[in-house]
């Protein structure tokens, strides 16, 4: 598949760095209102993660439980939102709906990461699309959807073609997929199927074959997770934009202090 023209996608997917989770630290934690709140207010973007309750609420959490974010082993899953949200994260708030960080955010980028791995495609993609309908500021403006999954895309692709699409690919990826599915989503192998308007890439990996090509055709790369000044110098040779975690808000795209292999 050849990438979209960068000049058809909005200038805001270059230009406006992500908060990995949002602005999370000791007092904020990641995925939270605050967390992305403090994004908001730094004028940073946001990467976020969304699972399905039982009751089929899109909520913001990245594990399959919440045993590392509020000390419980209520699978996300398996529980109703009204209980999973008695079990508040460290500082003291509930795990957040998809609908409520998006109204909180406006129109402040954001990257909607789809966690569906233990699902078919098909079943978390149709509740978050409603969340994207009825937000006023909505696929249309500043919000997209990412995926390792390749059918996450795809089911966009038809369902809501005017929503922005990201492939999310890297070296290595969830174990429980096939080594040789994960060996395509590292060469882009799936994208005529998934038809992404753009890639984020582990910067780790970075450059690869498949990145250069899909740069080199005018396609658009965002680095996923710069935690340090050399990913970060990396990131800005290799791709078009970063998802950041534990740094200051970076200055897009950075000045580099030297050269970057």
């Amino acid at each position: 598949m050849r990438p979209p023209a960068r000049a058809d996608l909005p200038d805001w997917l270059v230009e406006v760095p992500l908060a990995h989770r949002g602005l999370w630290g000791p007092a904020l934690p990641e995925n939270s209102l605050a967390a992305f709140a403090a994004a908001r207010d730094a004028g940073v973007g946001v990467e976020l993660d969304v699972h399905l309750t039982a009751d089929g609420v899109p909520v913001v959490v990245h594990d399959l439980d919440l045993r590392r974010v509020a000390g419980v082993g209520a699978v996300v899953a398996a529980t109703p939102l009204a209980a999973l949200q008695e079990h508040p994260l460290a500082d003291g708030a509930p795990v957040p709906t998809l609908r409520q960080v998006l109204d909180l955010l406006g129109d402040t980028p954001v990257m909607v990461e789809l966690k569906n791995s233990r699902r078919g495609a098909g079943v978390l993609e149709p509740p978050v699309a409603a969340v994207l309908d009825e937000h006023p500021a909505g696929a249309a403006a500043r919000t997209y959807v990412a995926s390792f999954h390749p059918g996450s895309l795809a089911w966009f692709a038809t369902h809501r073609p005017q929503v922005l699409r990201a492939q999310t690919a890297g070296l290595g990826g969830d174990r429980r997929v096939p080594a040789p599915v994960r060996a395509l989503l590292r060469r882009l192998g799936f994208s005529r199927w998934s038809r992404p308007h753009l890639v984020s890439f582990d910067v780790a990996a970075l450059p690869t074959p498949a990145t250069r090509s899909w740069r080199a055709r005018g396609g658009v790369v965002v680095a996923w997770t710069v935690r340090d000044a050399r990913a970060l110098a990396r990131a800005g040779v290799h791709a078009d934009n970063v998802i950041f975690e534990g740094l200051d808000p970076p200055r897009w795209p950075p000045q580099p202090d030297g050269p970057e292999s």
